[in-house]
């Protein structure tokens, strides 16, 4: 890695009767004009090395892509709950005799409620007619004398309702002045709430762990190249270079990696996506549902990018300072 000429924001003011008066425009030209240059310098000697800088831009991208997968997976299941949670809708039975009218009026009602995602009013005739359908008893249910089947509310909560709110809610169904009983599956709606807060949890957990990784992962490739340049390091203190100078090509030798580890991260992602919501879509219509696999979101995949960036350059800056103190030019 080779160091240009100290620029004028690095390089300290001499006092006496030669000074420089240099304003502040100029020192923030010459500071973003040697940022420019490292960076690109940085980028050029690490493609000059593409074996060993590709397989640590590989490092990271899969220790990125295995929270992302889990956090994909967990979107997924969200969305997919929405469909699911008519398994753990309740039914709001109503009292026998009551007509459609006052059925849809009390159903319209329910449906305002802050606690409801949606109310659906199912008359007698057409639980029938569901009911011979499904059954295929038909024939056996028309030599009854009258409708055994009452009119029914289906109602679905929020899925993110806590179970606490749910039972309020089914007290509160089951005082409403038309309604018989109410029935609900508590349990199927603990579980999926318990298996998102779960995977919500190991998301944090393995993407902690594997933000350490990165880290160590940066700090020892930064350590590597600072000892195959601690002679140049030498010679630039020597002239007078600040930590900061120094400091700088190393920094963004961490800000490349995690950079270009986080696009490769996304592009795996985006792979994965695209292997598996074929099969997906295939089980998915043997089960009659329409849920098809959605990729990472595009705030996601920022965000990801992001923390690729923001650890390699914890990482650069844990190794350069750790290791930079050390060197210093011999007298």
């Amino acid at each position: 890695m080779r160091w240009r000429t100290i620029s004028m924001a690095d390089k300290p003011v001499q006092q006496g009767a030669s000074e420089q008066r240099i304003g502040t425009v100029h020192r923030l030209k010459a500071w973003f004009a040697n940022h420019q240059l490292v960076a690109v310098e940085t980028l050029l000697k690490l493609l000059q090395k593409p074996t060993t800088t590709i397989l640590t831009w590989l490092v990271v991208a899969i220790a990125l892509t295995l929270p992302g997968a889990l956090w994909m997976t967990v979107d997924n299941v969200q969305q997919l709950g929405g469909q699911l949670q008519q398994s753990g809708r309740m039914s709001v039975y109503l009292q026998p005799g009551i007509s459609n009218a006052q059925g849809q009026q009390l159903a319209t009602k329910i449906d305002g409620w802050s606690q409801v995602a949606a109310a659906d009013y199912v008359s007698a005739e057409q639980a029938l007619a569901e009911f011979q359908a499904s059954t295929g008893l038909g024939a056996a249910l028309e030599l009854l004398s009258e409708n055994p089947l009452p009119a029914v509310i289906l109602v679905e909560p929020p899925l993110g309702l806590q179970p606490q709110a749910l039972e309020g809610l089914r007290l509160r169904l089951a005082e409403q002045p038309l309604v018989d009983d109410v029935q609900v599956d508590m349990r199927w709606v603990q579980r999926l709430l318990a298996i998102l807060q779960l995977g919500e949890r190991m998301i944090w957990v393995l993407g902690s762990l594997l933000a350490l990784a990165i880290v160590l992962v940066v700090g020892n490739t930064v350590r590597l190249s600072i000892a195959a340049h601690e002679d140049e390091i030498r010679v630039i203190k020597l002239v007078g270079g600040t930590n900061a100078y120094v400091r700088r090509p190393f920094l963004y030798l961490g800000v490349w990696i995690g950079m270009v580890g986080g696009l490769m991260c996304w592009l795996l992602l985006v792979l994965c996506w695209w292997l598996l919501s074929g099969p997906v879509m295939s089980l998915a219509e043997l089960y009659g549902s329409t849920f098809t696999l959605q990729p990472l979101s595009a705030g996601a995949a920022l965000l990801l990018l992001g923390a690729a960036v923001v650890m390699a350059w914890l990482g650069a800056w844990w190794s350069v300072s750790r290791h930079l103190h050390h060197i210093e030019p011999q007298a």
